[in-house]
């Protein structure tokens, strides 16, 4: 193989390496939803919750239960040894049991609703630290890469009154001021790749890989006014509060259970004998009636106390649906204002940025001070910074509007 060759085929492993650590926001959508443990608990949560509902109809079913035995007893001497064998099979049926059972699967029913929605919220929070953390990601790169641009332009600056201080056109303090912005802007340029490297950690938490860097241009879209009645009912926050008040509800209910009677049947059918097999049948069957004529009261007192919990948890839903309500539209209108407030830093960049242009020239040719084009020089290097942070605000908030309700940006 020629030396042309190997140095491909190196170069094809570098560059799919490389590829391999640049994650786009499907991607990275993907590996959370297969890698993230807190999504696998509440998937693990949902279906112990299933499994619950199965059981509940255990109880609407009847019991069946076989039985065998073989045995020797001796009495004083060998001659009074005897055997026995029997085998048998019964069955019992629960016909009413006061509603008990009913009510019970009708909660297992609720709850597995319950751990649904919760599956829903758990995944809609889950992918909003995601999107945090990979607008992060991405808004670190480009930080890095603007503290870069802007270290070259302070060097540049400094260069440029460090020949007019030695033409004597300018004094010492404007050639201190702008050596002393060069180093806060080395600073800047340290203190945003530890930015970057904490925002790959970060990200890598979540997916359980190893990121590099976060691929794909973002920004946040606008989105149309919403229905706020009808971004509620589907919340997963507002599902399980129903959920929540609906349990309250089923717990009074079954206390009626307490002033009922319960009824069941049952049967059976044996063999027994002295031998193997036995010979002798023998079968029964019975039907049993009981009723609490006075348990103390605790019937009485139940319902008082599960009354009194189902009333709570109305109060409870009530302020909890307000409050959703009131999130959602706070969460959107804080998503306009961010897109707004991006939208004006975009401008005064645009402004500043020509300002500085021309602040350059003058200054250059003598027409203005060291005072003013430093001035106008700051206003657009912070116009910069401002326009990337207002950005990540934006994006925040378009991630912040989605988890309000249970979505999450796709």
């Amino acid at each position: 193989m020629s030396w042309q060759r190997t140095l491909t085929i190196v170069w094809s492993i570098i560059a799919l390496t490389v590829s391999a650590s640049a994650l786009t926001w499907p991607e990275a959508l993907e590996l959370a939803k297969r890698n993230n443990p807190e999504l696998q608990s509440a998937r693990k949560q949902t279906e112990a919750a299933q499994w619950s509902l199965y059981r509940s109809y255990s109880s609407f079913l009847p019991q069946l239960s076989a039985s065998a035995s073989t045995g020797q007893s001796t009495s004083g001497t060998p001659a009074a040894t005897a055997n026995s064998s029997s085998y048998g099979l019964s069955v019992s049926q629960t016909l009413f049991s006061g509603l008990d059972n009913y009510y019970s699967a009708w909660s297992a029913r609720t709850d597995l609703d319950y751990y649904r929605a919760a599956l829903l919220k758990a995944e809609a929070d889950v992918y909003y630290s995601l999107r945090q953390a990979f607008v992060d990601l991405s808004v670190a790169g480009e930080n890095l890469t603007l503290y870069k641009q802007i270290l070259d332009r302070r060097r540049n600056n400094s260069d440029l009154i460090g020949l007019r201080y030695d033409s004597g056109r300018e004094d010492k303090g404007a050639l201190l001021r702008t050596q002393a912005d060069q180093a806060d802007a080395a600073a800047s340029v340290a203190a945003a790749e530890r930015a970057l490297a904490l925002a790959r950690l970060k990200l890598s938490q979540l997916i359980s890989t190893e990121v590099d860097k976060a691929e794909g241009e973002l920004a946040a879209g606008t989105v149309a006014a919403p229905d706020y009645g009808k971004f509620l009912a589907v919340a997963p926050a507002h599902i399980m509060k129903v959920k929540q008040l609906e349990k309250a509800d089923i717990a009074l209910r079954q206390t009626v259970g307490g002033f009922l009677p319960s009824v069941s049947l049952s049967g059976s059918y044996r063999k027994n004998g002295s031998d193997w097999p036995p010979q002798s049948d023998s079968n029964s069957w019975s039907l049993s009636l009981s009723y609490s004529l006075f348990p103390g009261g605790a019937n009485i007192i139940d319902r008082a106390i599960y009354a009194a919990q189902y009333d709570q948890a109305k109060q409870d839903y009530q302020q909890a649906s307000n409050d959703l309500r009131y999130g959602l539209q706070s969460a959107y209108q804080a998503f306009l204002d961010a897109l707004e407030a991006e939208k004006t830093a975009r401008l005064s960049l645009d402004a500043a940025s020509l300002r500085a242009e021309i602040a350059r020239t003058k200054y250059i040719n003598g027409l203005t001070t060291y005072d003013e084009w430093d001035r106008i020089e700051n206003d657009y290097i912070s116009a910069q910074r401002n326009l990337l942070s207002r950005k990540r605000s934006a994006l925040y908030a378009e991630a912040a509007w989605f988890n309000s309700y249970g979505g999450y940006v796709k």
